[in-house]
C-alpha cells in the first residue's frame, strides 16, 4: 500500500468475488491479511464481510478458533444479481417467449444466460409453475393479421 490512491484502486465487487473464492476454499481468511493481499485497508476488508453478510444474506462469521472468517453452511453462487420477484415473472415470461428459437443457434447463448442468471440468485424462489406454464403461451408471429403474436395489437 504505497499511497492513498491503491486503498481505492480495487472495485469492491472484485474483492468480494476474492473473497467468496477464499471463504469457499475454507482458508478462514482474515481482515488484515487479505488487505495486504488486495492493496486496501483492513477496515476495507471488513466492510465488504459486513456487506456481504448483512445485504447478500451470505453465512458469514468469524471464527476465533482460526483467526479468520468462515461460511456457516455451504454457499453455491455469488448472488451477483439481485432480482425482485416482479422480475423472477418477468424473466420466466421471458423464457417462455424464447422458446421458439429451440433447435437454432440461439438456443445454447439464450440458455446460458438464463442459467447465469439464476445461478447468481441467492435465495430459492418457489411457484407452481404448472399454472403460470399453461397461463402464458406465445405464437410465433407472421402472417394472419390480428392478435396471434401473443395477444398484443401489432403497432
Amino acid at each position: 500500500m504505497s499511497n492513498n490512491k491503491s486503498l481505492q484502486s480495487r472495485p469492491p465487487l472484485a474483492r468480494m468475488l476474492k473473497l467468496h473464492e477464499e471463504l469457499q476454499a475454507g482458508r478462514h481468511p482474515n481482515c488484515r491479511r487479505m488487505g495486504e493481499a488486495l492493496e486496501v485497508s483492513s477496515k476495507t476488508i471488513q466492510r465488504d464481510l459486513e456487506f456481504m453478510r448483512d445485504q447478500l444474506g451470505l453465512p458469514i462469521e468469524y471464527d476465533g478458533a482460526r483467526f479468520g472468517y468462515g461460511y456457516t453452511e455451504p454457499v453455491g453462487h455469488f448472488p451477483t444479481v439481485q432480482v425482485s420477484e416482479g422480475e423472477v415473472v418477468a424473466l420466466f415470461v421471458a423464457q417462455k417467449a424464447l422458446q421458439q428459437y429451440q433447435g437454432t443457434s440461439l438456443e445454447r447463448p439464450l440458455a446460458g444466460a438464463f442459467e447465469k442468471i439464476a445461478g447468481s440468485l441467492k435465495d430459492e424462489v418457489s411457484l407452481d409453475l404448472t399454472d403460470w406454464d399453461r397461463a402464458i403461451s406465445f405464437r410465433a408471429a407472421g402472417g394472419g393479421g390480428g392478435r396471434r403474436n401473443g395477444g398484443f395489437p401489432r403497432g
